[in-house]
């Protein structure tokens, strides 16, 4: 068998980054970097990092930035054509609040809208229901905080209303606007998971793996309660540590095997309490902090990339090719 000294290293996949950063003197610019270098500024957004929202056509031609607003502050969504880079205002349905925007599998951009507010209830027989635009839509739970969800489709200048269904708001189980069947068509959204971002599996308390890891970090560096995580790499489990909350998140300590060893990535230069997203595509792990991005060959265990001052970095996505219905021979031949 050959020595490790003797396995040549296999040369990191070409990739490109997806990131935001503040722009000067105000704003958030959305922009593309490949690993030869070249950047992109896509378009720049009257409004903080924090509050901007992306998603992708599957054919890679059109993003929407949406700015989610807060509190006085009304959303607001632009559609970027990603070649040209050139955003236009997309106004957006004036029913309620637009939760979700994104792209259908025809690169249509779709939007779902909750609503709670200037409804219009009714009981008639001992059931209940909302009346809009004339029609009656029955209210099947009316526990909870009842509402509206309404599905959009923009067609020209227009949004077409696809779909309007009663559902419940208030709480991290409600359905929400996931009550809509349109919801399940999104290809791409402004809150949909990333499909290059790995599921973690939490390790049971006890187990020989959080024993190893515990083990290895008695201290922390802070006193998040949670749990240890495994992540799956083309370079073998990632572990982290995940903070129990309303939204759990992925935080330091980061650590992998190396040599029979549990270690740091090198050189991640991250603070103890720093919430991270992981991504991987291939061998290749991101690990994208509130303002960096960390990036390594997952097999050699060797950081290939890193940028400071960026936010919410992720793998720029590859161009999907979505048929709605392929003829029966086509799929065979795949």
């Amino acid at each position: 068998a050959p020595t490790s000294a003797e396995v040549k290293a296999a040369p990191v996949p070409a990739f490109t980054l997806s990131y935001l950063q503040d722009a000067k003197p105000s704003g958030c610019t959305w922009t593309r970097h490949d690993t030869a270098g070249a950047r992109k500024d896509l378009f720049t957004v009257d409004a903080a990092c924090g509050r901007v929202r992306l998603a992708w056509s599957p054919d890679g031609r059109q993003g929407l930035l949406v700015d989610r607003g807060g509190g006085a502050v009304k959303p607001r969504a632009w559609l970027v054509d990603l070649q040209a880079g050139q955003g236009t205002p997309l106004p957006l349905p004036e029913v309620g609040h637009a939760d979700t925007i994104g792209f259908d599998a025809s690169n249509n951009p779709l939007a779902l809208v909750s609503q709670v507010d200037d409804l219009i209830r009714r009981t008639e027989g001992g059931a209940e229901f909302f009346l809009f635009e004339g029609q009656r839509i029955p209210i099947t739970e009316p526990e909870g905080g009842p509402g509206l969800a309404h599905a959009f489709r923009r067609e020209g200048d227009t949004w077409k209303r696809l779909e309007t269904v009663a559902t419940v708001y208030g709480s991290d189980a409600a359905a929400g606007t996931g009550a809509l069947t349109t919801a399940g068509t999104l290809v791409s959204s402004t809150s949909g998971v990333d499909p290059y971002a790995p599921a973690p599996t939490a390790l049971p308390e006890g187990s020989e793996d959080a024993a190893r890891l515990d083990a290895v970090v008695p201290d922390k560096g802070h006193s998040q309660f949670g749990e240890w995580v495994s992540l799956e790499t083309d370079g073998g489990p990632f572990y982290a540590w995940r903070a129990a909350g309303e939204l759990p998140v992925l935080m330091p300590p980061l650590r992998w095997e190396s040599q029979d060893r549990l270690v740091e990535p090198e050189a991640l230069s991250l603070a103890p309490t720093a919430a991270v997203v992981v991504h991987t595509r291939g061998p290749l792990l991101l690990i994208a902090s509130e303002a960096s991005a960390r990036v390594y060959d997952s097999k050699a265990k060797k950081r290939v990339f890193s940028l400071d001052g960026v936010h919410d970095a992720r793998f720029w996505p590859k161009v999907r090719i979505v048929t709605a219905a392929a003829p029966s021979d086509a799929a065979t031949a795949q």
